[in-house]
């Protein structure tokens, strides 16, 4: 049985729906501010990644595509064949895979062996850590690749065939144009081109080339 006055009672009961609005107002309140601090701090995460991946992008290339360093340059016009024994090999400049510039000028002077690849032909992925073994045998031979026509098929890049693979010869990285590939008349992959000491070309191998042909080949050098 309730005692007292009902008008008074009902002012308490008032008064404690009051005093109970308010904490539940705080206790909102409290929780919005907690939210905002939660989102407030993933914003900055957020943001502070996002930095750091456009920080490693740039200083490592950002992507898995090779590395370029000047442009490609090239000496000479677009053929539809191959060169023949006795023409000159152009002279081209161009980035290195890896970093640095491929200069042929560099190799002018002694005989050297010109291969030209793609990393997702599967001749080109047989042949060329041959190549790399055979050289070992031919220290006066220069050795110089160019890789061209990157993106035609799916394969591996470049850099992760090489990486694979455990090579490590200089590899001239041609231009989205092909210019260097034009260059040289290349219509086969992999295409070989035997050099002698004055520039001009002793041979040609289109194809996969097994090791005793391409030993021949380079004891014909001059």
């Amino acid at each position: 049985m309730t005692n007292g006055n009902p008008e008074q009672q009902s002012k308490q009961d008032r008064q404690r729906a009051r005093a109970e609005a308010k904490r539940q107002a705080e206790r909102r309140s409290e929780r919005r501010r907690t939210l905002s601090v939660v989102l407030g701090g993933v914003a900055l995460i957020a943001v502070v990644v996002v930095f750091v991946v456009v920080l490693m992008g740039g200083q490592e290339g950002g992507g898995t595509g090779p590395s370029t360093v000047g442009d490609v340059t090239v000496e000479g016009v677009p053929r539809d064949t191959p060169l023949e024994p006795g023409e000159s090999a152009p002279a081209f400049t161009a980035p290195d895979l890896f970093g640095g510039t491929v200069s042929w000028s560099d190799y002018l002077g002694s005989p050297a062996l010109l291969s030209i690849w793609a990393p997702w032909c599967p001749h080109c992925q047989v042949e060329l850590p041959v190549v790399d073994r055979v050289m070992k045998d031919y220290a006066g031979v220069g050795l110089v690749t160019i890789v061209t026509a990157i993106d035609a098929q799916p394969g591996p890049t470049p850099e992760e065939y090489m990486q694979d693979n455990q090579l490590d010869f200089a590899v001239a990285v041609d231009d989205e144009d092909q210019t260097l590939a034009a260059a040289f008349g290349i219509r086969v992959f992999p295409t070989l081109y035997f050099v002698n000491s004055d520039g001009t070309v002793a041979l040609s191998l289109t194809g996969e080339v097994d090791e005793a042909t391409l030993r021949a080949a380079l004891d014909s050098l001059a």
